[in-house]
């Protein structure tokens, strides 16, 4: 009944309050975020990581397990630009100022684990095992070491438990989906 008088915004009303939230995340990223002690945290977990996995990547088995990576690091992305937008949890510091999710993490830390895991780890029952410790790490030990660096806010309708499910049923999906690749594909 009261629908005619909601205010739709417009493209171009909502195009102005982007670019406030441009300048601000700038101006905030310039003055708080870059070259603080998180700042450099961020930046070492975008790089380390890389130099360790290159020395134990099974290099016979490269193409998969780097494909598998990549494509753990597509998924993160996207859920992660998803529970950012849905106000499920937020990164108050940033590595880069204009990109909402936090690129270690998507784009490094969790895919090189999960790869980790998927290479050392072939057979249903101890990859599953595997998986359960994988969210275990990232759920109840580097989400809430992030949280005491303020690094990592979670929402008020997001807890661990659901990252704990979330990381699981991310290890699941992935393994099933190149299960079936080298399956039907890879042969």
């Amino acid at each position: 009944m009261y629908f005619f008088l909601l205010h739709i915004p417009s493209n171009v009303e909502i195009d102005k309050e982007k670019e406030k939230l441009f300048h601000l995340s700038i101006d905030h990223w310039l003055q708080h975020d870059l070259f603080s002690i998180n700042w450099w945290i961020l930046l070492l977990a975008t790089i380390i990581p890389y130099f360790i996995w290159w020395r134990v990547v099974d290099k016979n088995r490269f193409f998969e397990v780097f494909s598998y990576g990549m494509f753990c690091a597509t998924l993160c992305m996207l859920l992660d630009i998803i529970g950012t937008e849905m106000l499920l949890w937020n990164y108050p510091d940033k590595l880069l100022p204009l990109i909402t999710p936090l690129i270690p993490a998507n784009l490094v830390v969790i895919p090189i684990t999960a790869m980790l895991v998927y290479q050392y780890f072939s057979t249903w029952k101890y990859f599953l095992l595997a998986t359960l410790g994988w969210s275990t790490l990232f759920s109840y030990i580097i989400e809430p070491l992030f949280m005491l660096r303020k690094m990592f806010v979670l929402g008020e309708n997001w807890s661990h438990a659901k990252s704990f499910i979330g990381f699981i049923f991310l290890g699941l999906l992935l393994k099933a989906v190149f299960e079936n690749i080298k399956k039907h594909v890879l042969k």
